[in-house]
């Protein structure tokens, strides 16, 4: 989902997220074709409202000549950069940095409060290696850090976090209870979804808004407890997994009768 466009005419952005439903439907009424243009490709963006009632753009005639990844990746740093002005911060895309582990350069950076965030994008496949070489980047500077990854990317990520977890603290063996948190605690991360509108998941039932996660990165409320990422306490994803797991009896004993 797209949020933001720029104007032809070279004077600046218009942003879905900035604006006042008044002021998206006036833009809807004022637009011209060829009026704004998409940051993937400058072919010309056309201002909509999903069936959800959320503003986007779209691509006149629904065509793209950049890859659909690469469309994400945008889409996502443009979207997590306009959600950290509106928490206060003072954000920017591509910012290069630097430290006694080595250079970085963050897909989104935002500051407040003398606060340093560094937010990653990831769409394509990298080594649990690599992040955590990435992410001690970041923690040596005294950058705090999101991984925020599409869904095949984020499942990859945690099977090898699992197997991390799994040898290192138990021994190559299933804890006695059967299952365990996959995600390890040196490294934040959670799944990004861009559509049908923007929501962030992970492991054990997560689920929050992007602006509530990024806050909680912020105030340092996004913790990794028993293997499992969530803001304050696990209370409300112990309390989905309860009533998924009620669900799927019901169902099963509905199906038998």
């Amino acid at each position: 989902m797209v949020i933001e466009a720029a104007y032809a005419d070279g004077t600046g952005a218009a942003n879905a997220l900035h604006m006042s439903q008044a002021q998206w439907e006036e833009l809807q009424r004022a637009y011209c074709v060829g009026d704004l243009l998409m940051p993937c490709c400058n072919a010309p963006a056309i201002p909509k409202v999903s069936a959800n009632g959320y503003p986007f753009f779209a691509h006149l005639g629904g065509a793209c000549s950049t890859s659909e990844e690469s469309q994400w990746h945008l889409a996502a740093k443009i979207l997590v950069r306009s959600v950290l002005e509106d928490l206060g911060c003072r954000a920017s895309v591509e910012m290069p940095g630097s430290g006694d582990a080595g250079r970085w350069q963050a897909d989104v950076w935002g500051e407040r409060n003398g606060v340093r965030l560094a937010v990653e994008i990831q769409r394509s496949y990298q080594s649990l290696r690599d992040y955590r070489k990435r992410q001690e980047r970041y923690r040596e500077a005294g950058v705090k850090s999101l991984w925020l990854l599409r869904q095949e990317r984020y499942s990859t990520l945690t099977k090898s976090m699992g197997k991390e977890r799994l040898r290192t603290e138990f021994g190559g063996k299933f804890p006695s209870a059967g299952h365990f948190g996959p995600c390890l605690s040196d490294l934040p991360v959670a799944m990004l979804e861009l559509d049908p509108a923007p929501t962030v998941k992970g492991a054990g039932f997560f689920n929050a808004t992007l602006p509530n996660i990024l806050e909680a990165v912020l105030s340092e409320r996004f913790l990794c407890i028993n293997g499992l990422w969530c803001i304050d306490n696990l209370d409300s994803m112990n309390n989905a997994a309860r009533l998924s797991r009620e669900r799927f009896a019901a169902n099963r004993l509905a199906a038998k009768m």
